[in-house]
């Protein structure tokens, strides 16, 4: 074995083990810059599609036809918010988010100067509407904490079929043999006049805060 080659490998890969067994989303950390004030850009999902009602910023799962992770972020925030990409500047990489539920999302910041809050034209099948959160209000405002339980079943269901996991033939220990738990986690909780925001947007609103800080 060439160690002398994989050692070259380790140290200029920034790697995720594992990874083609996960969904891959990219995500723009959109702010925007209105009348002197500054605005985390996000979207009410529409109520016909997956994780609809929930408020995230722009992004989706990577396509094979994607060149970066990047790309996806600034092909999403034109399909679902209806304005160019050329107007985003994009300020950097935010970093790597590993969701409990299987998704691995990367995420970047961009910046982008409006005259008015009606220049995006949302896709009406994907965006029930447009949320603006003063980036001075989140700063001032400390999330909500909470805790949730991830539970691990040995089994999964496709097409109306269920399919076991073989704890048992595999001589696994018995704690395998039926669900199990994660230990509970922190879950941000911000919240924005009547509006809810949590999960992996709170995390990216959490995470360019510090920063910011």
């Amino acid at each position: 074995m060439d160690f002398y080659k994989l050692k070259e490998k380790l140290l200029n890969k920034d790697n995720i083990i594992s990874r083609e067994k996960y969904k891959s989303a990219g995500v723009m950390v959109l702010i925007a810059e209105l009348n002197g004030k500054d605005y985390f850009v996000l979207q009410k999902r529409a109520k016909n599609i997956t994780q609809g009602g929930e408020i995230s910023f722009p992004g989706g799962r990577y396509d094979e036809s994607d060149k970066s992770y990047l790309e996806t972020s600034l092909r999403e925030v034109e399909e679902e918010m209806g304005i160019s990409r050329e107007r985003i500047k994009v300020v950097g990489k935010l970093g790597t988010l590993i969701v409990p539920t299987g998704i691995i999302v990367e995420s970047y910041v961009g910046m982008i100067d409006l005259k008015s809050k009606n220049e995006f034209k949302v896709q009406d099948d994907e965006v029930e509407r447009v949320i603006y959160f003063p980036l001075e209000e989140a700063l001032n405002q400390k999330p909500r904490i909470e805790m949730l339980t991830t539970e691990t079943h040995p089994y999964y269901e496709k097409d109306g079929k269920v399919y076991e996991f073989p704890a048992e033939a595999l001589n696994l220990p018995e704690k395998y043999h039926k669900s199990w738990k994660s230990p509970p986690r922190k879950v941000y909780i911000y919240s924005y006049k009547n509006d809810i925001i949590w999960g992996i947007t709170a995390d990216l609103i959490f995470e360019t805060l510090k920063m910011l800080e």
